[in-house]
């Protein structure tokens, strides 16, 4: 199910951040997708819970950050267990930023080197914090930023991109670890990136379906999506919309399927086969 898929990409991300900062890498991008809040209940709390994805939930939200804050912290935790070995009662959170849902994991480690800690959803305007959490990690702890909300030195304003510089970008972070899902050319792509691995590509044709690798071998950076819907074109020329009007020609429209259905008939795709045609 979906929470075996989730334990499954965190260990997956824990095994690769673990390969990185092996390779000497204490600054570590981390990016995850952050299901849909499915519980019924809401927690108020630091960060308020803002309407949850359940379909009993009369005011539902479809997933900003603080929404996103409970159901990505226990990610974090999880990431930083896989990574340290700590135990559930040495791993502490705290809010950074409770306005932009900014938060921060502590694992406590066998030794005070091995101590690591997690930046929860870093955004440009959160500079300060992550500067104070940069200067208490020191140089040869591990600190991961988890989906933070800038990719780029452009994502800051002017008078920030000094201090971004410093605070980011001439810190030596590298992306350990992606799990990122999005549409190109109306079809559903994954991307999985792994340290030491390499970026690997899916696309799924169908709902449901079982995903289609885009390339031979690992590639050695993150595909653009210029390159994606190219070989999405060659390989699948047929797009989606195209896709579901020849299945609607074959099967016929869905409610005159559901009719016969209620009518007591069976369809020739239905019907149960004799021992002779199996």
């Amino acid at each position: 199910g979906g929470r075996r898929r989730r334990r499954r990409c965190v260990r997956r991300a824990a095994a690769a951040v673990t390969r990185a900062s092996q390779a000497g890498v204490r600054r570590q991008i981390v990016k995850l997708v952050v299901p849909d809040d499915q519980r019924s209940y809401k927690v108020f709390g630091a960060v308020p819970i803002q309407g949850t994805s359940a379909p009993e939930d009369l005011d539902p939200w479809p997933g900003g950050l603080k929404q996103q804050y409970p159901i990505a912290l226990g990610l974090a935790r999880e990431l930083l267990q896989g990574v340290t070995g700590a135990s559930e009662r040495l791993i502490t959170d705290q809010v950074l930023d409770a306005e932009d849902a900014c938060g921060l994991v502590l694992a406590q480690g066998a030794t005070p080197a091995e101590d690591a800690a997690v930046c929860l959803f870093a955004g440009c305007d959160q500079l300060g914090r992550l500067r104070e959490v940069d200067g208490m990690a020191g140089a040869d702890r591990l600190l991961c930023l988890l989906n933070p909300q800038f990719k780029r030195l452009e994502d800051f304003s002017l008078w920030q991109r000094g201090e971004a510089r410093s605070v980011v970008f001439e810190r030596g972070y590298e992306c350990s670890f992606a799990f990122e899902e999005f549409a190109c050319r109306g079809e559903d792509v994954k991307l999985v990136g792994e340290h030491g691995v390499g970026w690997c590509a899916f696309v799924f044709l169908d709902d449901g379906s079982e995903g289609t690798i885009l390339h031979e071998g690992a590639l050695p950076s993150r595909p653009e999506y210029s390159w994606l819907e190219a070989q999405i074109n060659a390989r699948h020329p047929s797009p989606r919309w195209a896709r579901q009007l020849s299945r609607v020609d074959e099967e016929g429209l869905r409610f005159m399927r559901r009719g016969e259905e209620e009518s007591g008939g069976v369809t020739e795709r239905e019907a149960p086969q004799s021992e002779s045609e199996r």
